[in-house]
């Protein structure tokens, strides 16, 4: 699923905070580390900062649209 910007609010909003943290953490280029937290946090921090990094990914490679 790619997360356009125009629904980045919403999507994050359904996510639990630690994701939410390693997205932006992502986003705002902060190099990946292991939290003092619990595994389920570390695994949700890392899951939202992967995901942010494949949707950028994505999101770039995204071929231009023509517009009508």
């Amino acid at each position: 699923m790619i997360v356009f910007p125009e629904n980045r609010k919403e999507y994050l909003n359904s996510k639990p905070r630690a994701y939410r943290i390693g997205w932006l953490a992502c986003e705002s280029n902060i190099a990946h580390h292991r939290l003092d937290a619990s595994e389920l946090v570390n695994k949700q921090y890392t899951d939202g900062y992967g995901d942010c990094s494949a949707n950028t990914e994505c999101l770039t490679n995204q071929p231009e649209q023509e517009i009508a």
